[in-house]
């Protein structure tokens, strides 16, 4: 997920309006580095999205890159109704890495509307991984204690992004 374009300002700030009013994202990470989350962060902050209700995150399952090479911190400062309409937001593969409790740890801080978050995880239970800031993992547990998160080893069919199919089309084609 990169940012950058050739497109003049003029036409990327037009472009980015256009997704003022998108009401579902689908995120695929073919890669999740630091700099892939700063990257999610900062599309977030560009794009604006508002009206977003429903965030799917789909993480590889596995990573190249080893745990203890992970020590950076990102941080951005997102506007505070930039996920205020955020209801639902589902993450497959998540595996307690450093980068992936931070997103979950913004993700519950920023969507003041947020019903539902559901993790899809081989590992149940928060893993002791170095690098995470005890203030996201304690932010996790508090929620998973109150039942805000749901972590779960299978997929839920009942949530899944609309257009995922058409997606599996395209790529199936290629």
């Amino acid at each position: 997920m990169h940012l950058r374009s050739r497109l003049p300002c003029s036409m990327i700030e037009t472009k980015m309006n256009n997704l003022r009013s998108l009401r579902e994202l689908q995120l695929l990470m073919l890669g999740m580095e630091m700099d892939n989350l700063a990257n999610i962060y900062l599309f977030l902050k560009a794009c604006h999205c508002s009206n977003l209700e429903r965030l799917f995150v789909q993480l590889l399952a596995t990573s190249d890159v080893p745990l203890e090479d992970l020590v950076e911190d990102v941080r951005v400062v997102l506007p505070e109704d930039v996920l205020a309409n955020l209801r639902m937001v589902k993450v497959m593969n998540f595996n307690w890495r450093r980068f992936e409790v931070q997103l979950v740890s913004l993700l519950l801080k920023k969507a003041t509307s947020l019903h539902k978050m559901l993790l899809v995880s081989p590992n149940l239970a928060p893993l002791h991984v170095p690098g995470v800031r005890e203030a996201d993992l304690f932010l996790l547990i508090e929620a998973l204690t109150s039942g805000h998160i749901m972590v779960s080893n299978s997929d839920d069919p009942a949530t899944q992004p609309f257009h995922s199919e058409v997606f599996i089309k395209v790529i199936d084609n290629v």
